[in-house]
């Protein structure tokens, strides 16, 4: 090891000098120094193998069954082909007496593929009778609606609430209230500019 102190090598060298000559005499009187055995990490030796790499594996064709043209063959396409002619002869069967809702229900497929079905193939399925102009449960059910409606609204207009909070009190709006006005023939006096407009 190289000191960076020079002076204190200069003092040393005597005492080195004096090391280097008994090793030389104990060697020139026949002595061997032996060396110990390495401490610590002792890293491996450094080997060259000229072994060469494993050869590829050979490429294997696989082996296609040629496909006889004699027998018939039933794939998955024409199953599904065959399971949807029946699925549209059982619709047009029902179509005529049911509703597009009523096939759904009974079928299984959604609506959106019964309308494309019916486009398909030209058909056309029972019209359903909606709202006030043609089912007749669906009136009969507004009428009752409409008569508690203006039981509860003669009370109201008893005790002088406006109707503003009449719609407010029933969850109405202004329209039904003037339909269930008029329908039940009630005079439900309009409120005065800058007057009373709940009394309740």
């Amino acid at each position: 090891m190289i000191s960076n102190h020079l002076g204190m090598v200069e003092a040393l060298r005597p005492a080195s000098n004096e090391l280097a000559a008994e090793v030389e005499q104990f060697l020139a009187a026949g002595g061997h120094i032996e060396e110990g055995p390495a401490c610590g990490y002792i890293p491996k030796p450094i080997t060259y193998s000229n072994q060469m790499p494993p050869a590829p594996k050979p490429f294997v064709r696989r082996r296609v069954e040629p496909v006889s043209l004699t027998e018939p063959t039933n794939t998955k396409l024409e199953e599904r082909i065959e399971a949807r002619k029946k699925r549209v002869e059982k619709v047009m069967e029902l179509a005529p007496s049911h509703t597009q809702g009523e096939v759904s229900k009974m079928t299984g497929i959604g609506r959106r593929a019964l309308l494309n079905m019916s486009l398909e193939f030209k058909f056309k399925f029972k019209t359903s009778p909606r709202g006030r102009h043609g089912n007749p449960e669906h009136m009969k059910a507004l009428a009752d609606r409409d008569a508690k409606l203006a039981e509860r609204i003669k009370a109201f207009m008893e005790i002088g609430i406006s109707r503003r909070k009449v719609c407010g009190k029933l969850g109405i709006n202004t329209k039904t209230l003037a339909r269930v006005l008029k329908n039940h023939a009630i005079d439900y006096p309009l409120s005065k500019p800058g007057g009373e407009r709940c009394a309740a």
